[in-house]
Order: C-alpha cells, then sequence, then structure tokens
C-alpha cells in the first residue's frame, strides 16, 4: 500500500501519466510482522495528506518510495452531456 498524488490534465484525450508513490517507513518489528501477516504502516488519518499538499507535519513523517503507478486516463472537457454523463 502506498499514497501518491497527480495532476489530472485538463485538455481533452488519453493521457499516460506515471504516479510516483509513497509510503509511511515501517519499523522493524513493524516489517517483522508483515512479512507474516501481511500489510504496513498506514497514516492515521488519510486525510493527512495535507503532508503531502506541505503541510507542517511533513518533517516529522518518514517515508520511503513505494513504486510507480502508470495511469491512462481519458479525460472528456467539454459537452459532457452528449456521452451520457450528469453534470
Amino acid at each position: 500500500m502506498g499514497y501518491g498524488i497527480c495532476h489530472v490534465p485538463a485538455a481533452s484525450g488519453c493521457h499516460h501519466l506515471n504516479c510516483v508513490t509513497w509510503r509511511p517507513r515501517a519499523t522493524l518489528w513493524q516489517r517483522w510482522i508483515g512479512r507474516f501477516v501481511g500489510g504496513g504502516p498506514q497514516l492515521r488519518a488519510p486525510e493527512a495528506a495535507d503532508v503531502v499538499a506541505g503541510g507542517a507535519n511533513r518533517c516529522r513523517l518518514q517515508t520511503e518510495a513505494a513504486g510507480t503507478v502508470q495511469l491512462e486516463l481519458g479525460v472528456l472537457t467539454r459537452h459532457l452531456g452528449a456521452f451520457g454523463v450528469e453534470c
């Protein structure tokens, strides 16, 4: 499990994005437990992703890389009603 953020393009069309992810760094004990039980450390309040947006608590959070997620997005910005999307 990891956390990441990327911006959705404002232009219509098909977009290929790479979203870099991170996760809280686990202690040795948490890694040992995670190997047998699964899972890992998580943020207590995911809305604490104010950490991602530049919050004051970022300096206290120890993180490690969790990989990259490749996204393929189809963005429609006009005439959404013609495609069956209710606004």
